[in-house]
């Protein structure tokens, strides 16, 4: 997951003054509750293994369920916040994810809880909604603060799931962090009762409409592939580092899900490196940024592979999220710019072939420590890196030869 992947989809509603702090910092809190759903799994990934006697290529599947379900949700689930009432429809959301949590927690097989574990990513994605609803309860001149907020919590949550879950994981097992998880969501649709105000939708388009228009952008928008691939192979990368980093503790330092749980504090490296990486995208140029992003995770992947300590994965882990921070930033900038008329749905696009990146680098990361251990995980997060360098070099070569020719497309949000 990723602190700035939904600051542009916010539309230009009209403002309501009356959103309260108070009612901001729930709506906050919620965010990082929401999100954290995806992010428990990742270190306890070698307890889970254990459990169900399976194979880190088996449990892999569990981190890649995880994220498939979360780009899953963005892409049927997200438009729903354009053509319903916000309020019910999150509070909705977050009772439906309390419930496949609980289910989760008492899955009696490895399939049933990679399953639990797809419900749970395609219901985490609430805080997609209440990020915009936020910003257009607030008064134009308070969004950039209030976007501020938001980004703090879902960054929050981010960076301490996988603390919360390794703590919980060495003390009380696996079972109790999805039984926890249950208990904050059942506790946030009770917070969430009566606070959020009521919203009524602004797009009359139907549901059926709406989706068909995401088809149209795609097309439309033929360079809004090179972009989605880089961020796909740069975040699945990521994804991959994380599905195998519990088994290389166990294996190479003997070391506990908390232990692995820590290094999500290290990620603070790629949150603070954010507003750089807009700046420099800003002055430099997007495709010069994004080829010093992709080559700190080259630097990242070869580190470890050959520096395999706790300083080493530490140094490693900080180039590895300024990297995969900095192309986030830079290529959903270059997304967003593509049609101002359609920022919600090309985020949408892009996000979702962001975490079916993710999703595919989970299980290839976990099918690489099966076969080689972690030489193997790093070789595989290094050619997806070096994969993305190339196509982002090819594809600028190319643009640079052909002239742009624009596309009008259906004016939906």
């Amino acid at each position: 997951m990723d602190a700035n992947s939904t600051t542009a989809s916010l539309t230009q509603a009209p403002a309501d003054t009356g959103l309260s702090r108070r009612t901001l910092w729930l709506m906050a809190a919620s965010c990082g509750v929401c999100v954290a759903n995806v992010c428990y799994n990742q270190p306890l990934l070698g307890d889970i293994a254990s459990y169900f006697h399976a194979s880190a290529a088996q449990v892999g599947w569990v981190a890649m369920a995880s994220q498939a379900g979360y780009g899953l949700g963005l892409l049927l689930l997200l438009p729903l916040g354009d053509i319903l009432e916000r309020r019910r429809l999150v509070q909705t959301i977050v009772g439906l994810c309390a419930g496949m949590l609980a289910l989760t927690a008492l899955a009696p097989t490895l399939g049933l809880f990679i399953a639990g574990n797809l419900l749970v990513g395609v219901t985490s994605m609430a805080s997609q909604i209440l990020i915009p609803f936020a910003v257009e309860l607030s008064p134009p001149e308070r969004r950039g603060h209030t976007v501020g907020v938001m980004m703090t919590g879902l960054l929050g949550g981010i960076l301490l799931a996988r603390t919360l879950a390794g703590f919980v994981g060495d003390r009380l097992g696996w079972r109790a962090m999805y039984a926890l998880a249950t208990l904050l969501m059942i506790a946030l649709v009770c917070a969430l009762q009566g606070r959020l105000p009521h919203r009524r939708p602004t797009n009359r388009m139907a549901y059926g409409q709406l989706m068909g228009s995401l088809w149209q952008v795609l097309r439309a928008q033929p360079r809004l592939w090179r972009p989605s691939i880089v961020t796909a192979l740069s975040f699945g990368s990521f994804t991959a580092f994380w599905t195998t980093l519990a088994f290389v503790m166990q294996d190479r330092f003997h070391l506990g899900a908390s232990a692995t749980g820590l290094f999500g504090l290290v990620g603070l490296a790629g949150a603070l490196a954010a507003p750089y990486a807009g700046r420099l995208a800003d002055r430099r140029g997007a495709a010069f940024t994004v080829v010093l992003a992709l080559g700190a995770s080259l630097a990242a992947f070869g580190l470890m592979s050959f520096w395999l300590t706790i300083p080493g994965l530490v140094v490693g882990v900080m180039l590895m999220d300024v990297g995969v921070q900095t192309v986030q930033v830079s290529e959903q900038g270059t997304v967003l710019a593509l049609m101002p008329e359609a920022r919600s749905r090309l985020n949408t696009l892009y996000m979702v072939a962001r975490f079916i990146g993710g999703a595919l680098g989970s299980l290839a990361g976990a099918y690489a420590w099966s076969y080689g251990r972690w030489p193997s995980v790093c070789a595989v997060a290094f050619a997806m890196n070096a994969v993305a360098l190339g196509i982002h070099w090819i594809a600028l070569r190319r643009r640079s030869r052909t002239p742009a020719n624009p596309v009008e497309c259906p004016q939906a949000a």
